[in-house]
């Protein structure tokens, strides 16, 4: 994924999480964005822990 894909990732999931914040209900918040509650609270802790750097794609993990 190039550079400017994933920043632009990164802030469409950054306005998911500013949308359930101003909707302010986070179940119907996820539903209407079409990801998992887990989904959602994955991108929510990445998000306060590292800024929108979390928010990208995560590389592959090696089994």
């Amino acid at each position: 994924m190039s550079k400017g894909s994933e920043k632009k990732l990164a802030h469409r999931r950054l306005q998911m999480l500013e949308f359930a914040e101003t909707l302010g209900n986070v179940s119907e918040a996820y539903r209407k964005m079409g990801i998992s509650r887990t989904q959602f609270y994955e991108y929510k802790r990445r998000y306060q822990e590292q800024g929108l750097e979390g928010l990208k794609d995560l590389p592959p993990r090696h089994r």
